[in-house]
This record gives structure tokens, sequence and C-alpha cells, in this order.
């Protein structure tokens, strides 16, 4: 597949050299930097997005280091979609080792960060080593200045953003900044970006990594022009696009209106939206936080979470009476309303609005700030700790006023706050008795999905490569619920190696969640990006690659068939309520399914060297 090489021969001036794939390295301990040719095999194996940034960390960060050392990476990385105007092509990957998980992480954010990337002729930006002082970046093209982030130190990530913009604000360039979390190196601290109405590299604590390099934020501007390898192809494709979506009602109207808060009334009528700790599937409290049961009560502003999306699902959301008066926020999205609402037995939107303001402000993962509080509350209700012990606070379900005291204790770590700011799996280990529900799959914390009584979605979270990833939620929703096989066990395997792959494909591209719906021939969508042919196969096989490739950066740090498991409760205590009320996981016959799919070994749960020779992955 001769195609990268094609480019590289024909670039004929500085702004073209936008499609040559290139990384922009930064050592942040002697403040240097170098750009770097990626080899085209690797663009050919990997695509870009995520597959690239796995390729990347596994050959850039050693085996078994702390991922708060100079030796761990922070990996941005773009795919062909960016910086075109391919509708949902804003998304951008991070890869890099968890201080929450001690695995390997990715993690996607929305806004213009991949954009401009592309657009200075970058599909990576590596940063490693750990600077002297607060730092922020300023990459003008490919030239790269270390600012002096002193004063920035302390501020909230949205004011830091404009700040660092500066001069550059002019020209539309990209911003993302920790805030006081990162810099206190709280373990699941997020990257904001393009604030002050954020997106996140949210998951998993890149925002910690960030910290602990005592880099503020990266602020990106690129003036090249993006040009795709078959522009009438490509506008062909762009235009089909946009026609599936005016024809869908669901992508026309409903997402574009609603987002993703629409799924919280369909998930709570099947039984699988996790109240209380993940006690049950069903919550009383369920339509006070559904939309559109709020058109009436609640207004809003529809956004688009980057350039050329035809489903603006972002919404920006302020609350204007009561306690929570002025509370804002860009969302809340699914996950939030989640883990701040059914997850702590909270049904108050005002609530959950003020406790994502604290989150984006201070840059932390809402999912796992959630989920912990969440399960605090289920250990205090279980007089496993008392007030002595959660600094006078009682911690019981339904506490809006508990749940948004206990927040301010994690983002400022102090008391009860600091070990809950550890996550749920630290904090469980402390707290004795707590273990069989404390919600995580390999030391992250769960998305919003019960999975007993979706099998599918189960082996999802078990096996996942960074641990309990809300982003395979389409096992259940696209898969699970369309063909009545939640309880099904034949061929579960085979169904979420395909649902996995997929997503592999998808990321790398990288395209959202929506544009998978509409997205067509993702094979001739990815043709026309590089002008030469890529075989449906051709992507599959990439997605494979992926997976394993991910797979070995944890077989590295220890992970085996072992670590592919679920909490207990999801194992062994039946489910209480809802349609598929009495089931449990049965996680081991799941995950053999699964292995054989795949061609690994069923002891071990890891690939073999014959299928990764196969895969050119030991070349």
């Amino acid at each position: 597949m001769p195609w990268i090489a094609k480019f590289n021969e024909t670039l004929d001036d500085e702004r073209s050299k936008c499609m040559a794939n290139q990384i922009l390295r930064i050592d942040l301990s002697n403040r240097s930097y170098r750009v770097e040719e990626i080899p085209d095999r690797i663009i050919n194996q990997y695509i870009g997005g995520r597959g690239l940034g796995a390729y990347l960390l596994y050959n850039s960060v050693p085996p078994r280091i702390d991922p708060l050392g100079e030796k761990n990476h922070l990996i941005f990385t773009a795919g062909p979609s960016n910086g075109t105007n391919l509708s949902y092509s804003s998304k951008t990957v991070i890869n890099t080792k968890s201080p929450l998980t001690g695995i390997y992480l990715y993690a996607m954010s929305s806004g213009t960060i991949g954009h401009q990337m592309r657009k200075a002729g970058l599909w990576a930006i590596d940063v490693a080593g750990i600077a002297d002082s607060p730092t922020y970046l300023e990459i003008n093209n490919q030239k790269v200045e270390f600012k002096d982030a002193t004063p920035l130190w302390g501020m909230e990530s949205g004011e830091a953003q404009r700040v660092m913009l500066g001069g550059l604000s002019a020209r539309k360039a990209a911003t993302m900044a920790i805030g006081p979390a990162g810099e206190r190196l709280l373990r699941y601290a997020a990257i904001m970006v393009d604030g002050p109405v954020y997106r996140a590299f949210g998951r998993g604590g890149s925002g910690c990594v960030m910290g602990s390099k005592k880099l503020k934020g990266i602020v990106i501007y690129g003036d090249g022009k993006i040009e795709v390898g078959d522009r009438d192809g490509f506008e062909k494709i762009r235009k089909d696009i946009l026609s599936r979506v005016k024809e869908n009602e669901q992508w026309a109207t409903l997402w574009r209106r609603y987002g993703t808060r629409m799924s919280v009334d369909t998930l709570n009528k099947l039984g699988l939206l996790p109240t209380r700790n993940w006690q049950g599937g069903t919550f009383e409290g369920a339509e006070r936080l559904s939309f559109p049961s709020h058109e009436k009560e609640w207004t809003w502003q529809n956004k688009p979470c980057g350039p050329f999306c035809p489903t603006p699902c972002s919404l920006y959301m302020e609350v204007e009476k009561g306690p929570y008066q002025g509370a804002h926020c860009d969302g809340p999205e699914y996950e939030t309303i989640y883990a701040f609402g059914p997850s702590c037995g909270v049904d108050k939107l005002d609530a959950i609005i003020a406790a994502n303001q604290i989150c984006d402000e201070n840059g932390i993962d809402t999912m796992s700030a959630g989920s912990s509080i969440g399960f605090a509350m289920e250990c205090f209700e279980k007089g496993l700790i008392g007030t002595t012990d959660t600094d006078g606070i009682e911690l019981r379900f339904g506490d809006d006023k508990a749940m948004i005291a206990m927040l301010k204790k994690i983002v400022s770590q102090e008391g009860f706050g600091l070990l809950l700011s550890e996550g749920v799996r630290r904090a469980s280990q402390e707290i004795k008795g707590s273990e069989s529900f404390a919600i995580q799959a390999k030391g992250l914390e769960l998305g919003g999905y019960e999975c007993r009584g979706a099998n599918g979605q189960a082996l999802q979270f078990a096996i996942n490569n960074r641990g309990g990833c809300h982003h395979g939620y389409g096992v259940v929703a696209r898969v699970e619920i369309h063909d009545g096989t939640r309880l099904q066990l034949e061929g579960k395997g085979e169904q979420v190696k395909n649902m996995a792959i997929g997503q592999m494909i998808a990321d790398s591209i990288p395209c959202c969640v929506f544009g998978r719906q509409v997205f067509g021939s993702v094979d001739k969508n990815v043709s026309s990006l590089f002008g030469e042919a890529w075989a449906f196969d051709d992507l599959k096989e990439a997605g494979m690659r992926i997976i394993c490739r991910e797979r070995l950066f944890n077989m590295r740090e220890g992970i085996t068939r072992e670590d592919d498991t679920l909490p207990g409760r999801l194992l062994n205590e039946p489910k209480p309520d809802g349609p598929t009320k009495g089931e449990v996981v049965p996680l081991e016959k799941l995950k053999d399914d699964y292995y054989r799919a795949l061609g690994w070994d069923l002891s071990t749960g890891n690939p073999d060297n014959s299928l990764l020779d196969k895969l050119g992955i030991n070349k």
C-alpha cells in the first residue's frame, strides 16, 4: 500500500507538508524538541489516532515505570480525518500509562486539537521528561516555545487557557490545560480542551501525568492546508453522510436536540441504569433526569463539540434558580448524569450540573468522581465508615448536598476526600469489606451500563484494554438491545471482537460515536482520505493489530486472564430488579469465547507469537 510514499514524493510547497506523517518530540527536561518522520509502514499498519498512539506508546515507555516519573510519555495523535471538513472528525487521542490503573491508557477529546495538529503538519506530539518549573507549550506550526506557567499554576483550566491563548486568539488556536486537580496529582485528573466551555481527555488520569511533568497546558496553531487524496470521492462521501443524517430522525432531530441524555430513560426502562452504586438497574427518579422531559423546565443551547458537525449534541445549561443558581456546564452528558445521579441516588439535575462544573473547572473525570462518591455512600450506609471518617458528612444516597460537599473534598484532597481521590479500587483496599461492590475493572470505574443481563456488555467491561471503559457501550446499545441477545452466551466472543475492531478503526480515523452510524462504507471513506484503495479486510486487520498492540503493553505490566474480571457484585449477586431480575454475569464462559474468537491463548488470555507474526507486529 504505497500511498504515503506517493504523498511524500509529490510535496511541492511548505503548506502541503501537513500531509506528511510527522511527529513532534518534546523533552521538557532539557527544553528541546525535534520533528521526525513516522515510517510509512506504521501508518499503513495503524491508520492514525488511537492505533498510531498505541504503537508509539509501546515503543516509547519502558515496562513497569512509574506513571508519574520522567520516563512516562504523553502522546497526542491525530488521524486522516482531522483537519478536513468531514463531519464527526473532531476527535483527538491521547495515550499514556495511567496513574489510576497502572496500565495502558487512551482517552479521546472533541474540539480542535487534532485539526490544528494536522494543519501544523503533525500526526503526533510526544511529550516526555519533567520541566524544572511550571511550563506551558506554545506550538506555532512546528516551532515550540517553552513558556513560564508559574503565574498560571493554581488557575482553573478555562482561565489558564484564556491566558495561554494570548496573541494566538485571533488565529483560532486550540488549547488544553489541567486544572488545580492535575497540579495536585489527583489520580483521575483530566486535561480540559478548548475552554471555558470544555471538552476533555477525561478518563484514567492523563491530567495527573501532565501535572507530574509540571506542564500546565499546550496551545497549538497550524496554518497548513489539508489536501485529501481523492477530492471527488471525498466530496461524494461527505455529502452522502449529511444526506443520511437528514433522512434519519434520530440523528436529524433527537440526538441533535437532546444528545446523549436521551439514554437515561431508555436504559432505565430496560433495567440497565446502574443505581445506588450498582445495587440495581432501575431508578425511581430517572424521569426527573431524562430528556426530553425537561423541555418545559429548562432552556439550553445546543452546540457542536467540534467543527463541521451536523449533530450538535452538546448542551450548554445554566441553573436559573434554587440552591445551585448560577451553576453551568457544557452538558451534562449521559455518563455524568449516571455517575452523579442514579449512582448516588440523586434525582436533581441542578445538583448534577453543579457537580459537572466543579469537575470541569478543577479538571477531573466526572465518571470516576461520581462513582467514588456512590461507592462511599454505600460504605457509609453499610456501616463500614462513619462520620468520624467522612469529616462529619453523612454520605447517604439521595443527599445532593452531601455529594457536593464530598466532591469539594475530593477536589482539594482534604480529609476523606484524599482517599476517594485515589479512585474506587484503592479506596476499597482501605475500607475492609467493600471489595465486592467496588465497581471498577482493572482500576477504572465502569461506565453507566448495568451488565447483569447484558452479557456482551459485561464481557466488554472485563476485557477492555484500559479497564471499565464506557466507549464499548455499543455492544449493548447497538447490538444486544436491537437483536434481543442480551442473555445469549453463544457467539458473544465474536460479537464483542467485531465491535472492538470497529471501534479501533473509528478511533484511529478518528470519528465520534455518532459518525460511526452514518459513515456508510468505512473502507471507501478511508480510501478517499488517503487517495489509495483500502479494502475492508485491510481495516479489520489494522483493528486487530491495534487490539493486540494495546494488550502487549498490558502484558508487560503483568496483565493476564485473571485481570480480565469484574466486581464480585456483578458475578455473584443476582440482579434485584428490572426485566433481567435474577441474572449474574457468567464471565469465565464469556472470556473463553472471546479469546477463542481472537485466536488468543485461553489459559493466559494473551495473543501468541504466531498471531503476532501474522499481523506483522513482531517484525
